[in-house]
């Protein structure tokens, strides 16, 4: 039977949606980062391939459940994090912006290449329980792995305006995140923060990354292609907003299967990015970035 144009329009929105919520986990790790150091990690995307992969072991190999494979996949992606963290970043703290920049991608590279040598080229599948399974409700059709995905970005964001605005941690990441030798000034140790925001950053891709894996596949190069994304949405909304992060990570998922729809799948990236592109010829800083 065929589907109305309406229902045809809201299908696709929804699924944008659904989308824009696995870019949320990825973009938000990489806001926290640039919150400390002032500048993007471009090794962020590999992350999101390891977490994946250690998703992976726990719940493929090891024969965990999925869901508490990928919580364990989050902690030991987070300490990941926290290594790259105290012996590549912090020693060039401090450094020229664009010194970070050429580093991350060194480090982006050199984790992708171990990736190849211990993952091997073929594509790795996560067992997940409901990837299979669709529901359907007022002739929309939904992935229940999808509704999972977009379940577990609400979750972690509560949690994380939690510790926000509620903890000594959150109240401390944002003094580090204005001023980091005031921070200091008032007792804030600045490099424990560092080390705690790669950690989460960490946990946040490797989130994404066992989520998305189960309905893909996991392989070396999943991580450039979301890190990519991440960054447009991350300028999109705002450098350093994380609900700049939020509202581009939907905008750009809706974008995408919007254009896949009307036009052709194709092009929908490219399409999607130029688009962006114009807009921020528009407004430079972003949606909810600040005017210097």
């Amino acid at each position: 039977m065929e589907t109305s144009f309406p229902i045809a329009l809201i299908q696709q929105i929804l699924n944008g949606i659904l989308t824009g919520s696995s870019y949320i986990l990825i973009a938000l790790g990489l806001t926290l980062i640039f919150g400390v150091y002032r500048v993007i990690n471009m090794a962020h995307g590999v992350f999101f391939m390891w977490g994946a992969y250690f998703g992976y072991l726990f719940s493929t190999v090891g024969g965990l459940n999925p869901y508490l494979a990928t919580c364990l996949s989050m902690g030991l992606t987070g300490l990941l994090g926290i290594v790259v963290e105290r012996t590549i970043f912090r020693p060039l703290q401090g450094s020229a912006e664009w010194v970070l920049l050429v580093v991350g991608i060194g480090v982006y590279f050199t984790l992708e290449n171990f990736g190849w040598i211990v993952q091997g080229p073929l594509p790795l599948h996560i067992h997940a329980y409901p990837t299979q399974v669709v529901l359907r409700f007022f002739g929309l059709y939904v992935n229940c792995q999808n509704l999972i995905i977009a379940g577990t970005c609400i979750l972690l964001l509560g949690l994380f305006a939690f510790v926000l605005r509620k903890t000594d941690f959150g109240r401390a990441m944002r003094a580090v995140s204005v001023n980091r030798e005031a921070a200091r000034l008032v007792g804030v140790n600045p490099d424990r923060i560092s080390m705690l925001v790669f950690f989460l950053s960490g946990a946040f891709a490797a989130c994404a990354g066992c989520l998305v894996g189960s309905l893909t596949s996991v392989n070396p190069a999943m991580g450039f292609r979301p890190q990519l994304i991440a960054f447009i949405i991350v300028v999109f909304g705002g450098m350093g907003s994380i609900i700049g992060s939020v509202v581009g990570a939907i905008v750009v998922g809706v974008m995408q299967n919007l254009i896949a729809w009307a036009v052709t799948p194709k092009f929908s990236y490219t399409i999607t990015m130029l688009m962006l592109l114009l807009l921020f010829i528009v407004r430079p800083t972003g949606l909810f970035g600040e005017k210097s």
